[in-house]
């Protein structure tokens, strides 16, 4: 979704990291002291750079006993847990934004599910993965709006198995939220996600159900995925023009915890979103871990040698280039980068004045501008408005998006007599704003919700833009 400010302009700096925890597996005789701040000194400038930092809470924030959740004991699965302090550190740190579904949130019971809930609200961070009561949240940065949510395989959180409530919260939160972030958390305990012919998934069972999870949040709405699980950096994925992130890893855990080769590496995506939440381009921030440390810069990029090798195996006809030094970009142009091509094209002629039967480009009229300025992107439209309104797929007016052509009539003519291109979009009031040949003002961005003259007048809409 677009907002009604310059096109151009809108662009979100989202930062994905692995899992926190700065505690250890739990126990009050010889959990350490420590100085949380200093952990995160070597990366709180990165973090600090974005519009919004998400990572996942690998534990749960508690002081008093709580009651042990005798259920997560499984295998080597201990009850884990740090103290209500750390939170301020890690609000100061950067982040914005923690996923909550993670199984050791639900370690101590209730006591310690309210204890992390009130430890966030009292460092004025954002939320998700509680079910029942705080599924998702709302929160709005540099003037767009985001929506959160998060599921995982653990009693306390939104199933991750459950895709008709998946594709409700998802759907929803995309009708109100310019970019929606979903976030997973997925324990290999959990039965729930199992395959049929394993007792605990392997990697390439944690990899299918994944992927069949983000592909179903994509296809409802989410602009970005990223989760947990596995404890080891995974590969990256563009679908339908959004960066999924399979799995970051761990990212502060200092202790009780291997460092061992892969496990140690404790990368930081960097995502640059369109307005409409497609993928831009992004970098992977290599740092690594070790023992009672937060983590470092890692000099031999072995987080972009992982990813970068993952990603290659599981998608080998990816759409993402990931360079050496990190770098992600896309190999194919979004409609909405098209658009924004188009549309820069399209303001260049702003206030060229306006001539009856004029194709540009010095004067123009309603159809030889919306022609002018296609055919410079290699797409030829019809020459009137009426036979531009032939083409192309009809869109909702509750649909649109930057780049589609909109239809109007003239007092003067029987049906469709005018043409522009929206300019910019804003699903909260349902309104846009479109570039045209005006006869009273030439070439002018005109906003619908203000202007009675083409409310009434409206016929339709119409997308060209085949990507």
């Amino acid at each position: 979704m677009v907002s009604l400010c310059s096109f151009s302009q809108e662009r979100a700096h989202l930062l994905f990291t692995g899992e926190i925890n700065v505690g250890n597996n739990y126990s009050v005789k010889n959990q350490p002291e420590i100085d949380a701040s200093k952990l995160f000194s070597n990366v709180a400038s990165e973090l600090q750079s974005s519009t919004a930092t998400f990572s996942t809470l690998g534990t749960v924030f508690i002081d008093v006993a709580g009651t042990p959740n005798r259920a997560n004991l499984v295998g080597s699965h201990k009850l884990i847990r740090m103290s209500e302090a750390y939170g301020s550190a890690i609000a100061k740190s950067g982040f914005t934004a923690l996923n909550l579904a993670n199984s050791h949130v639900s370690d101590f019971g209730i006591e310690g599910i309210q204890g992390t809930i009130n430890v966030m609200k009292e460092n004025g961070m954002e939320y998700a993965g509680i079910k029942a009561l705080k599924d998702y949240t709302i929160f709005e940065r540099n003037g767009l709006t985001y929506g959160f949510v998060a599921f995982g395989s653990s009693v306390h959180a939104p199933s991750m198995a459950d895709s008709t409530t998946i594709r409700k919260v998802v759907a929803g939160l995309d009708d109100k939220c310019d970019i929606v972030v979903v976030a997973f958390s997925f324990d290999g305990n959990n039965s729930a996600i199992h395959t049929a012919t394993a007792t605990r998934p392997n990697k390439d069972a944690y990899m299918n159900n994944a992927h069949i999870f983000a592909h179903t949040c994509i296809d409802a709405g989410a602009d970005i995925v990223y989760g947990n699980g596995y404890n080891l950096p995974q590969p990256i994925e563009l679908y339908k023009d959004r960066l999924i992130i399979y799995g970051l890893g761990n990212f502060c855990t200092p202790y009780g915890v291997s460092y061992t080769g892969e496990l140690g590496a404790a990368p930081i995506i960097e995502t640059n979103l369109y307005a409409d939440g497609t993928f831009e381009s992004g970098k992977i921030v290599s740092y690594k871990q070790t023992n009672a440390s937060g983590p470092k810069a890692d000099p031999t990029l072995e987080a972009v040698k992982i990813i970068k090798s993952q990603t290659l195996r599981q998608f080998p006809k990816t759409e993402l280039k990931i360079e050496d030094n990190g770098n992600i970009t896309s190999t194919s142009e979004t409609a909405y980068a098209f658009a924004l091509r188009l549309l820069k094209e399209a303001e260049r002629h702003k206030g060229k004045p306006y001539r009856m039967g004029s194709t540009g480009p010095a004067t123009f009229d309603c159809s030889g501008f919306t022609s002018y300025v296609f055919g410079k992107m290699g797409i030829t439209l019809k020459r009137t408005a009426a036979e531009q309104y032939t083409m192309g797929t009809t869109v909702d007016k509750d649909n649109l998006r930057p780049g589609d052509l909109v239809f109007f009539t003239r007092s003067s003519v029987r049906g469709v007599g005018h043409v522009g291109i929206v300019y910019s979009v804003d699903k909260k009031t349902g309104s846009f704003k479109f570039i045209h040949a005006s006869t009273s003002k030439g070439i002018a961005i005109d906003d619908f919700a203000t202007s009675a003259y083409y409310i009434r007048r409206y016929v339709g809409a119409k997308r060209v833009i085949n990507k």
